[in-house]
């Protein structure tokens, strides 16, 4: 499978999570999908008992990203990851573990319902309150798929 035929698939299951989880308008609301899971996915994760460290760049939707990564990570080995692919596609690799992480965070579908002047990052940023750099990488890979 190629990079563009790899990332073109993390955009459909990142579809299919936003779809799973009634998402139909920004911001995504990550934190809460870990305490209600679907099935097939983890088990309900009780944010109180984590010991969570976050790095802070400086941005206040920092964390956001961070826990959209946990996320994936959770995600990855459930059935509902493996029945896609997840852990395939994904591996070990950071870069494609935080460009999922940016798909749920900034969903296409979400994401195409906003006017076209909208997709900047600055815009993208405060909509999906992500900070300023994701929200460009990930209109960059948008590009691209």
């Amino acid at each position: 499978m190629t990079s563009t035929e790899t990332l073109s698939r993390l955009e459909q299951i990142a579809d299919e999570f936003t779809a799973a989880f009634g998402f139909t308008a920004p911001p995504i609301q990550i934190d809460e999908t870990l305490n209600r899971p679907h099935p097939g996915m983890w088990e309900k994760v009780d944010l109180s008992q984590l010991t969570l460290s976050f790095s802070v760049r400086g941005d206040r939707y920092a964390p956001r990203v961070s826990f959209s990564k946990l996320v994936v990570r959770q995600l990855i080995p459930t059935p509902w990851g493996v029945e896609r692919g997840l852990p395939e596609l994904i591996g070990q690799d950071a870069n494609l573990l935080l460009a999922f992480a940016r798909m749920l965070l900034v969903p296409r579908a979400l994401l195409n319902g906003l006017p076209k002047s909208r997709w900047n990052p600055v815009e993208v940023a405060g909509d999906f309150h992500v900070p300023e750099d994701d929200a460009e990488a990930r209109l960059e890979l948008l590009s691209r798929v």
